[in-house]
């Protein structure tokens, strides 16, 4: 498994090099052309993130609802932890205004 991890690693670097003495971008233009696609990752986990903490919340109030009816079928804690598992996800996307950090600086 070694030597396998070590050859796709020398491949991945001759791969690089080949590239790089063809096209002889310097390494600012290649991380400024990467930054669009981290850009797109960003925005996509940014609302997947929302989408995701508002659904836990509507599912801790849907089961909330199923355990005053039957407490024995849905216990609490998967109530709890959906509770608790929304706000967090809620609260992902933000991470960089409560730091005061800027995602993607220009």
């Amino acid at each position: 498994m070694f030597l396998f991890i070590l050859r796709f690693l020398l491949l991945l670097i001759a791969v690089f090099s080949v590239s790089q003495a063809l096209a002889e971008p310097s390494i600012g233009e290649f991380a400024t052309q990467l930054m669009e696609p981290v850009s797109i990752l960003y925005k996509f986990i940014s609302t997947a993130s929302i989408m995701l903490g508002i659904l836990c919340i509507i599912a801790a109030l849907l089961r909330y609802m199923q355990y005053r009816v039957n407490p024995l079928m849905s216990p609490l804690g998967s109530v709890i932890v959906l509770f608790i598992l929304g706000p967090a996800l809620l609260g992902l996307p933000f991470l960089h205004v409560i730091f005061g950090l800027q995602p993607f600086p220009n």
